[in-house]
């Protein structure tokens, strides 16, 4: 497959940077260390990353007392950055897939998708071939105050082979559909469309149906991933959350999992970061896990037609 431009753009950064920036090198060096175990639920399959460099991101919570550190001014002085319009691509140094980068705003804002969804899809088109998420406020984002998206390898998650199985057909205009999954770790809806108006406006019906669940939440709870290249056009992966973290993060003694699940563990890759939460992990506990945290199965039926949109 030919690499777009700024794709390209993207991985000689990383490159570049991994030979200047030992914070970045070191954390690709413990990424190909760490290890990996593969789970199956059902016809579901989940990957365990044991991965102590993320234990900072994990423990962050929704707190904007710290200093922001996506704005350009904070930035270390060996970290480099790509122009993307309003946003600067930036090499993750606390990676979870090989090639991992992080789009800030340049303009320090909340995290709030309802207002830069257009950017979201175009930075997915310029970025082909990789694999954009979003991370909700509430739902894994360790710089709720400062907007930002995340662009990663492509292929890597599981979720992105489960959305390509049969999913029921919810709804369909002349320039794409929105269908939903379903699943015993997490159900998503899936947006397909050709044109960037198209998905936007169905993107726009998906958010007010989920905003309808959204029990005052500046947003509605959801982690979004983006490929651009699928039949052509834009494929949209919802994931609506109920809880950003298990019941298990706050226990104390043998029960407690010090995980903070957001986009990359609901697309199917489990980050943990001390050895005793990583050899615990079951299919089980998987299901225990997920359904805290997303709506799973039949729970998300009828929320359209409760909606009049059938």
């Amino acid at each position: 497959m030919q690499v777009r431009s700024d794709t390209a753009r993207a991985l000689a950064l990383l490159a570049r940077q991994k030979r200047v920036w030992p914070m970045l090198r070191r954390g690709c060096e413990a990424l190909e260390a760490m290890r990996i175990r593969t789970l199956s639920v059902g016809a579901s399959e989940w990957k365990v990353q044991c991965n102590p460099a993320r234990r900072v991101s994990s423990l962050a919570g929704s707190e904007t007392s710290r200093a922001c550190f996506l704005c350009s001014h904070r930035l270390p002085l060996e970290q480099e950055s790509l122009s993307l319009g309003d946003y600067l691509l930036l090499c993750n140094p606390y990676p979870i897939f090989p090639e991992h980068f992080t789009l800030a705003s340049r303009r320090h804002r909340p995290q709030r998708i309802g207002e830069c969804f257009g950017d979201f899809l175009h930075a997915a088109r310029s970025l082909e071939g990789l694999t954009l998420f979003y991370n909700g406020p509430q739902s894994g984002a360790s710089a709720p105050d400062h907007l930002h998206f995340q662009a990663v390898t492509g292929g890597y998650m599981p979720l992105e082979e489960e959305v390509g199985r049969p999913a029921e057909l919810l709804y369909e205009t002349d320039c794409g559909s929105l269908c939903l999954m379903r699943s015993p770790l997490r159900n998503a809806f899936i947006l397909r469309a050709q044109t960037l108006a198209g998905a936007c406006g169905l993107f726009a019906r998906l958010y007010a149906v989920l905003q309808e669940r959204a029990s005052g939440d500046a947003e509605p709870r959801m982690n979004l991933f983006g490929r651009y290249g699928i039949s052509g056009g834009w494929e949209v992966v919802a994931v609506p959350r109920k809880a950003h973290r298990p019941r298990q993060f706050y226990a104390r003694g043998a029960e407690q999992m010090l995980v903070s699940p957001g986009a990359a563990d609901m697309g199917g890759v489990l980050v943990t970061t001390r050895l005793e939460d990583f050899e615990k992990v079951t299919p089980a506990l998987l299901c225990d896990l997920y359904a805290q945290l997303a709506y799973v199965e039949g729970e998300t039926d009828n929320w359209f037609s409760a909606s009049g949109d059938r």
